[in-house]
Order: structure tokens, then C-alpha cells, then sequence
């Protein structure tokens, strides 16, 4: 039912004009829906305007805990990580940077004796296996300076300063030991690409200490002033 707006006479929903006064009753139907239109959309605009800023708030929470939640777990961590550290040096003392490195011994003596077991299907991994067998020592002495050098550069700032150029010299002996592993093995496999690579790292040791140790004072002196900053 409509009613009028000019008499107030209660007329039928398809009448299109008041039968007591005769006037339109289509222009306030219209403006009622369009009013209810509009509020409804109104309505809306709150109702989503609400909605997206209580998922803005919870996202933000979820967010903020989450961080909270990583930098307590990553302190836990690096406490965990000091203790065990502690603990190590306080256990073992000098005696670990070698027990690590017999350690390191043991492991790839174990790989290469796997290696040298009997393989009808793959002879060449027990040539392999006796290639790397001639160069173990060399691995076990870089896996000592390599400890050493750790170890010593946390108590000795001295040694910190010159642990750049006690590494770039590990790492161009690990290269070198690189490229006399792969000159074995061309020879031994008669693959002249192989002999090629050994020949370009053996060449190339120069350019990699000097690259090597321009990037470790680098990264020292970065670390310096972080360094400095936890003495008391």
C-alpha cells in the first residue's frame, strides 16, 4: 500500500494516482527506494569500512606478534648458540680447533673409504676415491689453519687483523689443491677439458687471493666497529 503525501489517503501499490486527491503517487515511490537505496548503501559503506579496518587491526597484530614472536625465538637462539659456544671453548679450549679438524679428518677418510668399495656398474669412483685419498693431508692441514684461525682471531685482536690474509691463504691452497685433484683426474680419464679448468684455476690463484683478501679486510672492517662496541 502507498499513501499520499499531500492527503494521506492509503491507495493500492500499482495505483499511479491518489483516489481521494488525485496526485502522483510514482515521484514518492521513486524517492522512497531511492532513499532506501542510498541508506542501504550507506549502511554498507559502514558495515565494510568496520569490517576492513578490524581485518586491518587483527593483520596488524598477527603481524606485530609474528615479528615479536621471530626476534624472541631468533634470541633464543643466539643464547643457545653462546652457551654452546661457552661451553665448547670452556670443554676443550685450544684442544677443539684440532679435535674439529680430526673430526673433518675422520668423516672423509670414511666418504673415500665408501668410495673404494667394489662397483662394477661406476669403476672410475674408486680412481676417484684414490685421487682424493693422495690429498687428504693437505685437506686435514687447511682444516687446521681454518679452525686455528677462528679460534685465535676471538681471543687475539691481533690475529683478527691478519685472519684476512690467513684465509685468502687457505682458500688459494684449497683452489690449488682444486686444480692438482682435477690435473690427476684428467690424466687419469684422458679428458683434455678437465686438464683445461685445472690449468685456468691454477692460473687464476693470484686473482683470487688478491680478491679474497680485499673482501675479508672489507667485511673486517666492517665488523670493527660492532667489534669495538661490545668491549666494556
Amino acid at each position: 500500500m502507498v499513501d499520499c503525501s499531500k492527503c494521506g489517503k492509503n491507495n493500492s501499490d500499482d495505483a499511479v494516482f491518489c483516489t481521494n486527491c488525485g496526485v502522483s503517487l510514482r515521484s514518492d515511490v521513486g524517492a522512497t527506494i531511492e532513499q532506501q537505496a542510498q541508506r542501504f548503501a550507506q549502511n554498507m559503506e559502514q558495515a565494510g569500512k568496520r569490517i576492513g579496518d578490524q581485518v586491518s587491526k587483527a593483520a596488524k597484530q598477527f603481524h606485530e606478534g609474528t615479528q615479536k614472536e621471530a626476534r624472541h625465538f631468533e634470541e633464543r637462539l643466539d643464547r643457545m648458540g653462546k652457551r654452546a659456544e661457552t661451553w665448547y671453548e670452556r670443554s676443550f679450549g685450544p684442544v677443539g680447533p684440532l679435535l674439529e679438524s680430526f673430526i673433518f679428518l675422520i668423516v672423509f677418510r670414511l666418504i673415500i673409504m665408501v668410495m673404494e668399495l667394489p662397483n662394477d656398474d661406476a669403476p672410475e669412483v674408486q680412481t676417484v676415491a684414490a685421487i682424493l685419498l693422495v690429498y687428504i693431508l693437505p685437506f686435514f692441514a687447511l682444516s687446521l689453519l681454518s679452525n686455528y684461525t677462528q679460534y685465535l682471531s676471538k681471543k687475539f685482536f691481533q690475529i683478527k687483523v691478519f685472519s684476512p690474509l690467513l684465509y685468502a691463504i687457505f682458500f688459494v691452497l684449497f683452489c690449488w689443491i682444486i686444480s692438482r685433484i682435477l690435473y690427476d683426474a684428467s690424466t687419469h680419464f684422458s679428458i683434455p677439458d678437465i686438464r683445461i679448468a685445472a690449468v685456468s684455476l691454477e692460473n687464476s690463484l693470484p686473482s683470487i687471493f688478491v680478491f679474497v683478501l680485499l673482501i675479508g679486510y672489507v667485511i673486517l672492517m666492517l665488523n670493527l666497529p660492532k667489534d669495538h662496541g661490545k668491549k666494556p
